[in-house]
């Protein structure tokens, strides 16, 4: 069985008007539990639309509940939702007219909204976690007796194996003495901070930047000077001559995406000479590049000695980990050991000695490899949809993301971005805006995580994201 079905030539979008017909014609019992429909290439044809735009339609109605997908056997309709207690026969959904924009469905304040789709950013995705080589990590760490109190510097296997690690997949210039493991890299801006930063000390931070680093600064005092950010990085010449420090994330600019170009960071490195910066460089997610290679780093870059490095596991493996490290001169580190003796001798042993262990037997990039393959195909889509986006005049020109789990959809001037992702929350697709990422600047956007979602879900959340943003512009 199968129901006649019209490509909307109003107001809503393509995608949503597919989506209410075929909904609808289940909560009237025209579509029933059991009937097949047509497979997405077909009806695409028939309707003369993108095969995407059937997919993203299937997708969502699977989603929520209204259709069941059967791998190599086709999708088929549910029993669907149950009715409510109205009137005999009929589903509970909104009122529908010839002549209405469409509205999703929106719950009452007491409902709690299932989340379908979480586009949340910063963790990778936990079903790529490496367990097996975990546990004989965890087992051969675990088999020796446990040192002490240990090296406030971190486990010295760990710094010898992560040195080698950063030299040769980074570039990063470094031999155990110039690293210190943390726990994360929040750790290592605390530390950085309270070892380094004298209380009103001045700290050029990007606009938008990644907040956790903005409160550490704070929190010893430090005064904020917000540079802006544009498509090649930080713009070097508005760091403030009276600053004292820059943080920067040149290789994923977090949140806006880009990468700085070789000629802006020379640029920077040349302006923290000028004014005798420190510059804390945070390389959070480097290891996730998928279209071109990477720059060398402003640490391998400097010449002066300025630079203090931050990586972490968190992005890599899992933030449950807390595992980060700095990598700085020698008479650095020895002053960061000083300060984090006093709060934290060092990381759990028995996680040091597990990683350690984990990347001297190759299980570590094993695991990287697999997780570029898994996270490529989404960030292409991503990126191929956020284009199509602009493509139809919703939102301005895409910012440009060749790394890490995220990237950046800039809304159009005006756009109330929470107001958005609040409409978005109720049709169960939870998504950040840059809100918490600005100081001054004035960029209404949406932070597209795509580590935790599958393609499929990828796609119904943005094309709930076109709908709600086609009905905002009216």
């Amino acid at each position: 069985m199968w129901i006649d079905l019209f490509v909307d030539g109003g107001t809503r979008s393509t995608s949503a008007s597919l989506f209410t017909q075929i909904r609808d014609a289940i909560a009237d019992g025209r579509l029933t539990a059991g009937d097949r429909l047509p497979p997405s290439r077909t009806l695409a044809a028939e309707l003369g639309v993108a095969r995407s735009t059937v997919a993203a339609v299937y997708a969502r109605l699977v989603a929520e509940g209204f259709l069941d997908g059967r791998a190599g056997n086709g999708t088929f309709v549910t029993a669907g939702p149950e009715p409510s207690s109205g009137a005999p026969g009929h589903a509970s959904r909104p009122a529908t007219h010839s002549n209405a924009t469409f509205v999703s469905p929106m719950p009452t304040e007491h409902d709690a909204p299932p989340v379908l789709v979480d586009l949340s950013t910063g963790r990778p995705d936990p079903r790529l976690f490496p367990v097996v080589d975990w546990r004989r990590c965890v087992t051969a760490a675990a088999a020796g007796v446990p040192p002490g109190y240990g090296d406030p510097a971190g486990l010295p296997e760990l710094r010898r194996t992560i040195a080698s690690w950063v030299s040769r997949s980074r570039g990063v210039i470094a031999t155990s003495a110039h690293v210190l493991v943390t726990s994360g890299a929040q750790q290592a801006f605390d530390l950085v901070a309270s070892t380094f930063l004298a209380r009103g000390a001045v700290v050029a931070i990007e606009d938008p930047g990644y907040p956790q680093a903005r409160r550490a600064f704070e929190r010893h005092g430090a005064r904020l000077a917000p540079v802006p950010v544009d498509h090649d990085g930080m713009v070097v010449d508005a760091i403030p001559r009276d600053a004292d420090a820059v943080y920067v994330t040149p290789s994923h600019q977090s949140p806006t995406g880009v990468t700085m170009s070789g000629a802006r960071r020379r640029a920077l490195l040349a302006r923290a000479a000028e004014l005798d910066l420190l510059v804390i460089e945070d390389d959070y997610d480097t290891e996730f590049r998928y279209v071109d290679r990477p720059l060398e780093p402003l640490q391998r870059l400097d010449r002066s000695g300025r630079v203090v490095y931050v990586g972490t596991f968190s992005k890599t493996l899992s933030p449950s980990l807390r595992l980060g490290f700095v990598v700085t001169d020698a008479a650095r580190i020895d002053r960061l050991c000083a300060t984090r003796s006093v709060v934290d001798a060092q990381p759990p042993h028995i996680t040091q000695a597990a990683l350690a262990e984990l990347i001297a037997r190759g299980g570590f990039d094993r695991h990287l490899r697999r997780g570029r393959r898994r996270y490529q195909p989404r960030h292409a889509l991503v990126a191929r949809l956020l284009q199509s986006l602009h493509d139809d005049g919703l939102v301005p020109v895409p910012w440009r993301s060749n790394a890490g789990l995220h990237s950046m959809l800039e809304l159009a001037p005006g756009t109330d971005a929470e107001l958005v992702v609040e409409r978005l929350r109720r049709r169960g697709v939870v998504v950040q805006s840059t809100g918490d990422w600005s100081i001054e600047a004035d960029l209404p956007a949406l932070l597209i995580g795509f580590a935790l979602a599958e393609p499929a879900h990828l796609e119904l959340a943005l094309t709930a994201i076109r709908d709600e943003l086609s009905l905002l512009r009216g």
